[in-house]
């Protein structure tokens, strides 16, 4: 479920926010998804991760960028 999210991250004005939760449990009847409090939860560790290897990317992005401006 977590790839069928793919697209359906919620922008903030610093970035990434999270998922569209009404999105995701639209998605699970469609397919065929039985307990989605369990997927909700696993979702929620996915993108805790995801979110976590974002802000890392954007750190590592904005210190080059701070380097590449003071050369």
């Amino acid at each position: 479920m977590f790839m069928r999210c793919q697209t359906q991250w919620r922008p903030g004005p610093n970035g990434m926010i999270g998922l569209d939760y009404g999105v995701v449990l639209q998605l699970c009847p469609l397919y065929d998804v039985e307990d989605q409090k369990a997927v909700l939860e696993d979702l929620q560790i996915m993108e805790g991760h995801a979110l976590q290897l974002i802000a890392e990317a954007a750190e590592k992005q904005q210190k080059a960028a701070q380097r590449k401006g003071k050369r």
